[in-house]
């Protein structure tokens, strides 16, 4: 499987190692409008310059790198992998309308684990609900991200969401001078130090707490999960595919 790796920074040449690592994947360029290091392959700044027609580009970069992107998959009628966090609506509509035409897997987090736990929150989340639980979302990362909340967290939300008729999420309270109110489900931020990455869902009822937790200890389970993506995309002609779909 061919593959263009878009960004190489610290997740990226984490991803690259891994695909040199893997005789099932080629890795035939990567692009980034930066390298602070020479990489053994074919270094571009962007995708108009690869000549080569890839099968897969895994995106580990910028939003702003989404045009780029999609213009050249479109082209080659190559899938994609987008890891990257913080799209718009409008950019997350492009990607929508550009999976008519070719495959796209596009998650905040490809761990197996929040895979995992998506499955769950669909299983048990509005027995909960309709059980008098409150819910809410909570997500620790470190103090260089630069969105909150984080995109898992929103994936999260959108899982119960769709299992659960007329939720609404909150985002902040400090404004709110009111009670609780039980459609709500709130979603919090925490930024500091070197954490990677921990997202936790409360359900609260009369005197019981049940917690979902997932903590991730390195980087290296969201590279694991980009390449399974990858591979998972190979049989796919068209489609937007998420981690409650592709699997």
């Amino acid at each position: 499987m061919k593959v263009l790796l878009y960004g190489y920074g610290l997740m990226g040449k984490k991803v690259a190692h891994q695909l040199r690592e893997k005789d099932e994947f080629d890795l035939i360029g990567v692009v980034s409008y930066e390298f602070d290091e020479k990489a053994p392959e074919a270094m571009y700044s962007n995708l108009t310059e690869v000549q080569d027609c890839a099968d897969v580009i895994i995106d580990f970069s910028h939003p702003n790198n989404l045009d780029d992107i999609l213009a050249y998959a479109k082209k080659n009628k190559t899938k994609v992998v987008f890891a990257t966090t913080g799209f718009s609506k409008e950019q997350l509509d492009k990607i929508e309308e550009a999976s008519k035409e070719i495959a796209i897997f596009q998650s905040y987090n490809t761990s197996f684990g929040i895979q995992m736990v998506t499955k769950i929150l669909r299983q048990v989340a509005k027995e909960f609900y309709d059980n008098g639980y409150d819910i809410e979302i909570l997500e620790k990362h470190h103090n260089q991200k630069i969105d909150a909340p984080s995109g898992t967290a929103k994936l999260l939300y959108e899982v119960m969401e769709d299992e659960i008729q007329g939720t609404t999420p909150v985002y902040d309270r400090s404004s709110l001078h009111e009670k609780r109110k039980k459609e709500e489900i709130g979603i919090q931020a925490l930024r500091g130090g070197t954490i990677f990455g921990e997202h936790e869902i409360m359900f609260a009822g009369l005197d019981e707490i049940i917690e979902i937790k997932h903590t991730a200890l390195s980087k290296d389970v969201f590279v694991q999960g980009a390449l399974a993506a990858a591979k998972a995309l190979q049989d796919k002609e068209v489609g937007l595919f998420t981690l409650k779909t592709l699997y």
